[in-house]
């Protein structure tokens, strides 16, 4: 009985220990560094014309495709608070200031502010005459003037006297407006220009100066407005005094209310300068810029004729 007792001890299978593996640790998520966001100031004269609003629109359209965080300060068209508010801008330490001088003379000290700081620059619409820019963006504003004078000759059969309502004085854009409209018709001897005051780019001066213009001129054909304020003023002036069948006005800019007044018949044609287009280009290059690019100095935007045949 104990062999047998023996023999199926000896037969029992042999417990085997297993050793449970060690816990296998996960590696730790890396976080990722947030992306940085640029922030750029924008300078702006003044927030009361559309066309700068329109601006102020493409820029930050743009901005926020690209991921960028804009600054925008109206200046008012007041000299010294756009100065005090580009101090401001580089108090902020924002990465990159697009300008928009109220005097591209005054500008200038602001510009060299900024240099100094260690910010790059980008200006608009106006240059700045001093410190180092590394792009400007623009139109041809001679050209415009041009296409302005050529509409108006063909629309008077290259006949009539005309008045002119000019820009701020000693600013490029409105000098140069200027000298594009007299280059073409000086050469037309049926066209007389009566009168050449300045109206501030402003739609009420615009009026007032009109009513001047009206009194001093019974005998007029045609008005030619550095810009569309000016021009809607003028047209406001011209419906007062009832001579809007026999006065054409012409402006510059393309801004919603003076296509509407081509629409209504109100005026004959206006230059389109796209300002949404250039804020955004204006934008892009500021984008580039930090990244480490480098931008063409000078860009210049393509004008386009308004008429009544081609309203957008």
């Amino acid at each position: 009985m104990s062999l047998v007792c023996i023999a199926l001890t000896s037969c029992a299978p042999e417990q085997v220990e297993v050793e449970e593996a060690a816990p296998v640790e996960e590696p730790a998520a890396v976080e990722e560094e947030p992306e940085e966001v640029y922030v750029i100031g924008f300078a702006v004269s003044t927030l009361a014309n559309p066309f700068f609003v329109s601006m102020k629109d493409g820029g930050e359209a743009m901005a926020a495709e690209l991921g960028m965080e804009i600054i925008t300060l109206d200046a008012q068209d007041d000299i010294e608070k756009q100065a005090s508010q580009i101090e401001d801008l580089i108090s902020r330490e924002v990465d990159l200031i697009i300008v928009n001088p109220c005097d591209s003379d005054a500008i200038a000290t602001s510009v060299i502010d900024i240099n100094n700081a260690g910010i790059p620059v980008i200006t608009v619409t106006r240059p700045s005459n001093g410190g180092e820019v590394l792009q400007h963006l623009d139109v041809d504003n001679s050209f415009a003037g041009k296409l302005v004078a050529d509409e108006m000759v063909k629309v008077l059969d290259g006949v009539g006297k005309v008045a002119i309502l000019e820009g701020i004085a000693g600013a490029p854009s409105a000098e140069a407006r200027q000298k594009g409209f007299m280059d073409v018709v000086e050469g037309v001897e049926g066209i007389e220009v009566v009168a050449s005051l300045t109206a501030n780019y402003a739609r009420e001066e615009g009026a007032s100066v009109m009513e001047d213009v009206l009194q001093a001129n019974p005998e007029l054909d045609a008005v030619y407005a550095h810009n569309d304020e000016m021009a809607l003023g003028a047209v406001r002036a011209i419906i007062a005094a009832g001579r809007l069948d026999e006065i054409k006005v012409f402006g510059v800019d393309a801004v919603d209310d003076a296509l509407a007044a081509i629409a209504k018949g109100e005026m004959v044609a206006t230059v389109m300068q796209q300002p949404y287009l250039q804020m955004g280009k204006a934008v892009e290059a500021a984008k580039a810029v930090l990244d480490g690019g480098t931008v063409e100095t000078l860009v210049i935007i393509p004008l386009l004729l308004i008429n009544a045949e081609n309203l957008p």
